[in-house]
């Protein structure tokens, strides 16, 4: 089946955050993150997902979309794109659960400032065709790897599969796309999930910024990353938010230190829009189906047990919960910090 692209007449409403600017490691300075204006917004609200044996998956999300990195192919060159939408749902044979088809609906434009919308409401996308399941991407050979259009070089799409209810984005060498301070290249699986219930909630007002710890004696930076994360109770206690009615999502901006000589992991840094928090991290390995997986694990002062990411290439990480599963987020807002300074440590 043929792809298609077309223009379609109907509105993708979305939530926009504008992005953070890059840093690198050689010349990062700790700021905390600027305050944003928060209004009264409604929280994430969804329809029942189509589910069924003939549903291999339901995937949604927000990304970034820059000239430098176009998530689809259709969208072109010379446009402006800083947000795109994605809903993709993935069918299958109802008895052997092969890939037959997908349909994605997407929008991509501009966003427009101090609302949850794009301007004029985007530029939509749908496509349509088959697709398959392969393996191999840059960080990982043996991964598993979904593409939509396999037949089709100009519109291939691939998508690393983190987990059964996470895809990520990959770029043209099966590279994974990192995205900003505001946005993931992750999709999350939603046929899973329940509906979320509206609400409208207004955060409180945000304490006095606290002054800025110096960077740990001895030690340098082995990375920065930054994200936004839904509210879950366990982003909730380490972030140290206040939990409150409404909450859409919450900021993150972390700083890991390693050891100057020999690099051992030594100290973290967390700040959000009006607070900080420090504690000490360290690298372990194994979760369950795969002993060589790297988590990184960040100690709770108030807590015994630490929270955990699993870091699947040099500029992810996916936060992880108790039992070290995989948090999958809504369609506004995925688990993954995306890595600022670029650079391999």
């Amino acid at each position: 089946m043929k792809s298609c692209f077309r223009v379609l007449l109907s509105i993708f409403v979305l939530w926009t955050i504008p992005a953070c600017t890059g840093i690198t490691a050689q010349s990062y300075t700790p700021t905390l993150l600027p305050r944003e204006p928060e209004i009264a917004s409604k929280a994430v609200t969804s329809t029942a997902a189509p589910r069924g044996p003939e549903i291999a998956g339901v995937f949604e999300g927000v990304t970034p979309c820059s000239a430098e990195a176009r998530p689809l192919p259709q969208v072109p060159a010379d446009s402006d794109c800083e947000q795109m939408i994605w809903s993709l749902v993935l069918y299958q044979d109802a008895k052997t659960r092969a890939p037959t088809t997908y349909h994605l609906q997407s929008a991509y434009g501009l966003s427009k400032p101090n609302t949850n919308d794009l301007v004029d409401g985007g530029t939509p996308i749908v496509m349509e065709g088959t697709w398959t399941i392969t393996t191999g991407a840059k960080s990982d050979p043996a991964a598993t790897v979904y593409q939509i259009d396999p037949d089709d070089p100009q519109t291939t799409v691939s998508f690393l599969k983190v987990k059964e209810n996470l895809l990520h984005v990959l770029d043209r060498e099966n590279a994974m796309l990192v995205g900003n301070g505001a946005w993931s290249y992750t999709l999350n699986r939603m046929d899973d999930q329940s509906p979320v219930e509206e609400h409208v909630g207004i955060p409180p007002e945000p304490p006095a910024r606290p002054p800025l710890p110096p960077m740990p004696e001895g030690s340098s930076v082995f990375a920065v990353f930054d994200g936004r994360t839904p509210c879950h109770d366990l982003v909730m206690e380490f972030t140290q938010h206040r939990p409150y009615s409404g909450c859409l999502k919450i900021k993150w901006r972390l700083t890991l230190y390693h050891d100057s000589v020999t690099g051992a992991p030594t100290s973290y840094l967390f700040m959000g829009t009006s607070t900080y928090r420090e504690g000490s991290w360290t690298i372990v390995h194994g979760v369950e189906g795969d002993s060589d997986a790297v988590v990184y694990q960040l100690q709770m002062r108030e807590a015994q047990i630490p929270i955990s990411f699993l870091q699947v290439d040099e500029n992810h990480l996916f936060l992880m919960d108790r039992e070290r599963n995989l948090l999958v987020g809504n369609q506004l807002f995925s688990y993954t910090l995306s890595r600022v300074n670029t650079e391999t440590p």
